[in-house]
């Protein structure tokens, strides 16, 4: 259970991490604009505060993720190329990860269609906030990856 939530947890905080990473790459991005002064060409400016979490999270998933693997006898190699949430240790864990499953995939379905008719006002959202269909999509990952991880935990402890 504690390897669920936090590689839960991990997971919601490189998705906000990554929003906030390529929102700095669309503000700064100027991809071959024909202007005197910044010049033509491909122009980008990365800001080390954004990119250090970003890595440090991504080691940290990665460390904590394989020092919490199931399958000791797996190598590294082979244990990164599989998916870790999914990995069970016995039947009732395989049941308990199918209906965890099925929680995130029915938050999907709820929270796809409510971004959508966000899109619908696309316009004046972004002249609000130029990056909100970044944190949108971070805000659905972070929507099915939390009722992954709540029911996950719900039905283990039941």
């Amino acid at each position: 259970m504690k390897r669920v939530i936090i590689q839960s947890c991990l997971n919601i905080c490189m998705y906000f991490l990554a929003a906030v990473f390529i929102s700095s790459i669309h503000d700064q991005l100027n991809v071959f604009q024909n202007d005197p002064v910044k010049g033509t060409g491909f122009n980008l400016t990365l800001d080390l505060s954004i990119i250090l979490p970003v890595i440090l999270v991504a080691i940290g998933l990665s460390v904590t993720g394989y020092w919490m693997r199931t399958d000791k006898k797996s190598s590294f190699s082979k244990w990164s190329s599989s998916t870790t949430e999914f990995s069970d240790q016995d039947e009732r864990e395989e049941v308990i990860t199918g209906k965890a499953t099925r929680a995130a995939y029915v938050t999907f379905l709820i929270t796809l269609p409510a971004l959508m008719i966000c899109f619908l006002f696309d316009v004046p959202l972004m002249s609000i906030f130029p990056n909100f269909a970044f944190y949108a999509i971070a805000l659905v990952l972070t929507a099915g990856t939390c009722s992954y991880m709540a029911a996950w935990v719900y039905h283990y402890q039941r």
